[in-house]
């Protein structure tokens, strides 16, 4: 019986193809905060800045550090602070989220007072 025998090139091939579709399907990985992270902000403003300043693309990841909880909810429990319904929870931290969606994503903090005291933000999520 003939054994298969597999030609070493073909198995490159597939392999960077792999590679190249792989990459195409997987966004950038992009930390919650920049140097700040996923923590209590000292301006109430911080998130707000900085996720003025990012161009969130589908595909992307938030990389939440840290150890605090993060939960996505929609547009008027964002303002409130109001995590009684949330689109998705994630209570251990740090935590990675990919953005699957285009439009406005809302997150905030799910401990104590820390979405009233700024952790919070708003990723308006472009097609990639």
């Amino acid at each position: 019986m003939a054994g298969f025998k597999l030609d070493p090139m073909v198995v490159i091939i597939i392999m960077v193809a792999y590679m190249r579709f792989h990459v195409t399907l997987a966004g950038e990985v992009i930390t919650v905060g920049g140097p700040l992270g996923w923590n209590v902000p000292t301006n109430p403003k911080d998130y707000t800045l900085w996720s003025g300043k990012q161009k969130f693309k589908t595909t992307d990841v938030l990389w939440f550090t840290g150890k605090d909880s993060v939960a996505e909810v929609k547009e008027k429990a964002y303002y409130s602070c109001d995590i009684k319904n949330p689109v998705r929870l994630i209570t251990s931290g740090p935590d990675r989220i990919t953005l699957l969606t285009p439009g406005s994503h809302f997150f905030i903090c799910t401990k104590l007072d820390h979405c009233k005291l700024g952790q919070k933000f708003v990723a308006n999520v472009s097609p990639s």
